[in-house]
């Protein structure tokens, strides 16, 4: 039978992921994952187990296959709080969304009369906002602090519940509502671009980052490519230009840092401006076009309307929008973010736009 941490090391590396990356899916350290993948750590926790398979997002074949390996059955055990994030894996700029959406899940207790009310909570919001990050912090904060149980399920089967404590469910699938009549004690927290229709969904739009957050975050990704960078008067304009070009999303920071070992950030906000998904990546414009299909004809006309400057009247359809973080409120008037724009009316052909995602034809 092959070693946890070589076997760790293999699905970590198959699934694409940094130490990092599932540090941050799975709720442990950096430090953890490491001695295990070295060997320095032989026999990890039963649910130490449990959240690195779930993080890795492993069949129920793999997932046992691992348990195996850390001398473990493939069994439901006791919950013991996870190692915490070192100061690389903590989030930024989420403080407020943070504590409102574990108030959410909290706050209804059961004995306070209100326990049915935030059981099904759908975070909603433009592809790169962040909104499995702010998930996972939650579910880790309510790990940790409350002792609750978490389950990160992205399949589609159900899931196991235990009935003795509290649990919260992090998914990016439509759940089975016949999860909550079944199992009193579980919350579920949603990811998705749009609302779910279930009953009784407490929806939590998630906005981009504002400026100082979004900064913030900007820097810590060009010192991973560029650890010598630093802010300076003469490039602050150029920095503060980048994070509104790029709309304060998370990913599409993280994606322009790597530019920062070809570019001066003058440069390269002067290519953001000319087209803002150019220096990002392929995979950020596949994710905005897949918002982007989410709407309805009304809602798709409205977009482009908002995209081309005008201000229509308020509605069904502008509500949707403002729910999926494709649109926000600036003053009295609602704008298109600027890479939602730029997919909505950038000039698109060919097979990779059948089902019809673009808004907008060749000119």
């Amino acid at each position: 039978m092959r070693e946890f941490g070589e076997l760790l090391r293999t699905h970590r590396i198959g699934a694409g992921l940094t130490q990092q990356q599932l540090a941050d899916f799975a709720m442990v350290s950096v430090r953890a994952i490491r001695d295990l993948e070295c060997g320095r750590t032989r026999s990890p926790r039963a649910e130490t187990v449990r959240l690195l398979a779930d993080g890795l997002r492993l069949d129920d074949g793999s997932r046992a296959d691992l348990q195996q390996a850390g001398g473990r059955s493939a069994g439901r055990t006791a919950v013991a709080p996870p190692a915490p994030a070192g100061p690389a894996g903590m989030i930024v700029g989420r403080e407020a969304e943070a504590a409102a959406l574990a108030a959410l899940l909290t706050e209804g207790r059961p004995e306070a009369g209100g326990y049915e009310s935030r059981r099904l909570v759908t975070v909603t919001g433009v592809s790169g906002v962040g909104k499995t990050r702010l998930a996972l912090e939650v579910a880790g904060e309510l790990h940790f602090r409350h002792g609750w149980s978490v389950l990160w399920h992205p399949a589609q089967a159900s899931p196991s519940v235990a009935d003795d404590q509290d649990t919260v469910l992090v998914t990016d699938h439509r759940p089975d509502p016949r999860l909550l009549e079944a199992h009193p004690r579980l919350r579920v927290v949603v990811t998705a671009l749009a609302p779910t229709g279930l009953a009784d969904e407490h929806l939590f739009p998630l906005g981009a980052l504002a400026d100082d957050a979004a900064m913030r975050l900007l820097l810590t990704h060009v010192r991973r490519v560029r650890p010598a960078f630093k802010p300076e008067p003469a490039n602050q304009a150029a920095l503060m230009g980048l994070v509104h070009e790029l709309d304060g999303l998370p990913s599409a920071l993280e994606f322009a840092a790597g530019w920062f070992m070809v570019y001066s950030p003058q440069h390269l906000l002067d290519r953001l401006r000319t087209n803002p998904l150019d220096p990002t990546s392929a995979h950020l414009r596949d994710s905005l076009r897949r918002s982007l299909s989410t709407l309805d004809d009304d809602g798709r006309r409205l977009l482009v309307r908002l995209a081309e400057g005008d201000e229509p009247e308020h509605g069904r359809s502008l509500r949707e929008l403002c729910v999926r973080g494709l649109v926000r409120r600036v003053g009295p008037r609602h704008e298109v973010l600027n890479l939602v724009r730029s997919a909505v009316l950038e000039p698109m052909s060919g097979p990779h736009l059948a089902g019809g995602v673009a808004l907008t034809g060749p000119c």
